[in-house]
């Protein structure tokens, strides 16, 4: 009864070391994903209001 309760605890411990390793492997891929969007459209962002902005003070005939 205890051999039988150990090997689920140790199996049980396998499992979740592994599910952690995956989480941890995983965060970065999205983090990279996330962050490239969110530059990607900061940066499409300041391009618009730069371009709005030399429109604005160029002199129109």
């Amino acid at each position: 009864m205890e051999n039988e309760k150990d090997l689920e605890i140790q199996e049980l411990k396998k499992r979740i070391a592994f599910l952690e390793n995956q989480v941890q492997s995983n965060n970065p891929q999205s983090s990279n994903i996330l962050r490239f969007g969110i530059t990607f459209i900061l940066v499409f962002v300041v391009l618009l209001v730069l371009f709005g902005v030399f429109q604005f003070i160029t002199p129109t005939n």
